[in-house]
């Protein structure tokens, strides 16, 4: 029996669709989708009713998931081992960040790093929403907020703020609003629903009517694009907004808020060499920009 077929059950079964299984493994779908058949195939057996919501597993499915799980932690357990055993400083690690911080700040950071460490290869993995790091989705991720899994590595390395921002053209349109009672006036763009469900963007979308947020996004550089192109009012990084041609932060002392930057990684993979290296090139450039990121400056 092929191992990745009862892994790819158990993420289909998580996902509950083989695209997103898909991505996940890092594998196209249609692999994901014959290494199923060819299991069912083999057991004589149908592990996934497929309906037009998505996939869902059958009786047979969910009687092997557990045992599916329990292999995929075991090997995922040894794979870690492996990795945290290797004390060469060469070869690939993976950082899951924010696009904030992964397109518009790391980059100007590895030149520096490649000159220390020209064997090491960062492969940039842009999520706006956790990885999960036992499953090795990411050597290493940047989170905006402590994990609660208490077996991981976890460094505070500073404060990403962020503040409303307004470009000159919708300034010129709309006025330049003078406190937060008076945003009810003016659109807004915001986040989609899968990453507005935070108390704080909650909050903020609360400062507006309903249906003057006329623009979503579940990508932050969309929200900036969207806000620059006068569209409305929304919330972007200080150290993005700040230094952005077409925008202006606006109320900086009644809206803004901080959420704290996390340096996480599994104790049993830092221990190798390469993982290492770049957990704590991170973390001291993270910490060298703590005043930029939190956004001292602004209007």
């Amino acid at each position: 029996m092929d191992w990745r077929s009862l892994q790819d059950v158990a993420m289909v079964a998580e996902t509950g669709s083989l695209s997103a299984a898909a991505r996940r493994l890092n594998v196209s779908q249609p692999t994901v989708g014959r290494r199923i058949e060819q299991l069912e195939a083999q057991l004589g057996a149908q592990l996934f009713d497929r309906t037009a919501q998505g996939l869902t597993p059958t009786e047979v499915g969910e009687s092997i998931l557990n045992h599916a799980r329990h292999m995929e932690e075991e090997a995922l357990a040894i794979e870690r081992i492996a990795t945290g055993a290797n004390q060469e400083l060469q070869g690939n690690v993976r950082v899951s960040l924010i696009e904030d911080l992964g397109i518009k700040w790391l980059p100007h950071k590895l030149g520096e790093f490649y000159a220390e460490f020209p064997d090491l290869a960062i492969e940039v993995d842009i999520d706006n929403q956790n990885v999960n790091l036992l499953r090795r989705e990411a050597d290493i991720a940047v989170r905006l907020r402590r994990p609660e899994q208490g077996d991981l590595i976890c460094r505070k390395v500073g404060t990403l703020n962020f503040g409303l921002y307004a470009s000159h053209s919708y300034l010129d349109e709309y006025g330049l609003p003078e406190r937060a009672t008076k945003l009810k006036r003016h659109y807004h763009v915001g986040f989609d629903e899968e990453m507005g469900r935070t108390p704080l963007i909650k909050k903020l979308e609360s400062l507006f009517k309903q249906d003057h947020i006329r623009h979503r996004s579940n990508s932050h550089m969309g929200i900036v694009e969207a806000t620059a192109a006068g569209i409305g009012l929304g919330a972007i990084s200080c150290f993005i907004g700040d230094s952005h041609p077409d925008l202006r932060r606006v109320l900086n002392n009644d809206v803004n808020y901080r959420r704290e930057i996390w340096l996480v990684t599994h104790p049993e993979i830092n221990r190798s060499a390469r993982i290492r290296a770049v957990f704590d090139f991170l973390g001291k450039a993270l910490e060298a920009d703590a005043a930029v990121l939190t956004g001292i400056s602004g209007n």
